[in-house]
């Protein structure tokens, strides 16, 4: 894997994000088309004031939908000197070649809106379904940070491990975001960050391993959730078009793995994707509605890509790292070949507890042999007591 810094970097330069009249932001546009190639992606609004050292780019993209004006002349002068590839683009047309994008594709399955309050038992048999049919798949999971100690967070937790062991590969959830924040809290980075760390500890001690975040487009923007974004070199995107970016700095990492979710009918029509996608089928439906989903899929032939076939890794205060299916926390391999029910998973908490606290288990063993101790003495003090009587009473009652 490729670290920081070693990726290939590109330049944007844009005067508008979108056409006059267009809900589509060409520019966020541009930059999937980029990230999806693994490249590190520097943005910068055409400006006089805010020139570059271009030479520190492998590429550079000018995005100039508006009309040409002193900095665009400036830039032109500035390029002369610029020895690698510029690509000029003034129109959504000349944005995305989508019969390239068609080609190229690397395509997946995504198991999509996955919660503790879907029907566990129909999610079990979406999970035999899609093994049944030898698809290797992604299963989202929505973040919990709340009532995890609750016996429905357990249920939950048994069953996305059941589709660890049958060819799911769990991505964690971006916590929803809305006018009134996170779960009632502020819309700062920090408390949103907090709330995923949260969430990935929380699953991790129920043994399901998230390999990758999943998000929203609009949040590539967000300064305050850059490092949140960069702790994972697996991302799956939210799809939307209809985004405000007006930025004139600003910096995103290369991804190994940046990959688009996108509904069946897009995806045939050529429609929303990228060079990377994951095909979503609606997971909180009803089981016959789910089968006759995934079987349009494989109808068209689409040619599916294992979720195991892939390398991945996530970093808060723990690390999961996915090498093409085997899966290590902190470099300690935990792959689950194999289905853990919930009582497995207690029974080897709770010795795993035991093992870290020798001294309460000694405590424990000796308590109960006192105890064993104390009621065997008591038996033998009760019968030499009825014994000692029946002596007495033989000496003065003959």
């Amino acid at each position: 894997m490729k670290c920081y810094g070693e990726n290939e970097k590109i330049l944007i330069l844009y005067d508008k994000s979108k056409e006059y009249g267009s809900e589509k932001n060409l520019l966020s546009a541009l930059v999937k088309s980029q990230l999806s190639k693994e490249k590190e992606i520097n943005i910068s609004k055409i400006n006089i004031d805010n020139q570059k050292n271009l030479e520190q780019y492998n590429e550079i993209f000018i995005l100039n939908i508006g009309e040409e004006n002193y900095s665009i002349e400036a830039l032109k002068e500035q390029l002369k000197s610029y020895g690698k590839k510029v690509n000029r683009i003034k129109k959504s047309s000349e944005l995305l070649n989508k019969e390239d994008f068609k080609l190229k594709a690397e395509t997946y399955l995504y198991l999509d809106n996955v919660t503790p309050f879907n029907d566990l038992n129909n999610l079990i048999g979406e999970v035999d379904y899609l093994k049944d049919k030898g698809i290797k798949f992604f299963i989202e999971a929505a973040p919990v940070f709340v009532n995890e100690d609750l016996k429905a967070m357990g249920r939950f937790a048994e069953a996305l491990r059941y589709a660890q062991a049958n060819g799911g590969k769990v991505i964690l959830k971006f916590p929803i975001i809305n006018s009134k924040g996170v779960n009632g809290t502020d819309t700062g980075g920090k408390i949103i960050g907090d709330k995923l760390k949260e969430a990935f500890k929380n699953y991790t001690n129920y043994w399901i391993y998230p390999v990758g975040i999943n998000a929203d487009e609009e949040l590539l923007y967000r300064e305050d959730l850059k490092n949140i974004l960069e702790s994972t070199d697996t991302l799956f995107l939210n799809y939307n078009e209809d985004i405000n970016i007006d930025i004139d700095n600003y910096e995103i990492k290369a991804y190994r793995n940046f990959i688009q979710k996108v509904e069946l009918k897009d995806y045939i029509n050529n429609e929303k994707t990228s060079s990377k996608n994951a095909i979503k089928i609606e997971s909180n439906s009803n089981l016959e509605e789910f089968k006759n989903n995934v079987d349009k899929v494989l109808s068209k032939e689409i040619n599916l890509i294992p979720s195991n076939k892939i390398s991945s890794y996530i970093k808060f205060e723990s690390e999961i790292k996915n090498n093409y299916g085997r899966v290590f926390l902190n470099n300690q391999e935990v792959t689950q070949d194999r289905f853990i029910n919930s009582e497995e998973y207690e029974n080897a908490v709770n010795k795993t507890i035991n093992k870290e606290n020798p001294i309460k288990e000694d405590l424990t063993i000796t308590n109960r042999r006192l105890e064993i101790f104390s009621g065997a003495a008591l038996i033998i003090f009760t019968g030499i007591l009825i014994l000692s009587r029946n002596i007495e009473r033989k000496r003065f009652f003959k």
